[in-house]
């Protein structure tokens, strides 16, 4: 039997999940509200720059639509639920982290977690820190 070396023991493989549909529901409404935010700043921009009446309308509008989109936003990434711990891996809530949860420093764990299933798909439980993979079929599908 060959010795396992420490580091190959510290590394746990990335678990599947049984639903896959509310963290990419959570995940595409948290895409709109982002989109929506760069639009608001793009509108504040513009009015900066050039102050018409019709612009000051654009930028009301989209600050409409950022309220709405984050409030979609915020009820999904929170209604989602991790399948081990029960806590909310999208929505950062201020409890204590796992020693293994990772956020890219200027965003927090729960905004990295949604950039993480969004382009790598795969995230890290903020409360448990259980790695999961978007991609891998769970033993249900198999």
């Amino acid at each position: 039997m060959p010795s396992r070396t420490v580091a190959a023991e510290s590394v746990s493989r990335a678990r599947s999940l049984h639903d896959k549909r509310p963290y990419n529901i959570a995940v595409f409404f948290a895409v709109i509200h982002y989109l929506c935010v760069v639009a608001l700043l793009t509108c504040v921009v513009i009015v900066i720059l050039n102050p018409v009446p019709g612009s000051v309308r654009i930028l009301v509008a989209s600050l409409i639509a950022c309220l709405v989109s984050w409030l979609f936003a915020f009820f999904k990434r929170r209604s989602v639920r991790c399948p081990l711990c029960k806590g909310s891996p999208l929505f950062d809530s201020g409890a204590v982290k796992h020693s293994k949860a990772y956020r890219l420093p200027p965003l927090n764990h729960g905004n990295t977690a949604v950039l993480g299933i969004l382009f790598l798909n795969r995230f890290r439980c903020m409360y448990c820190g259980t790695s999961y993979d978007m991609l891998k079929k769970s033993s249900q599908q198999r």
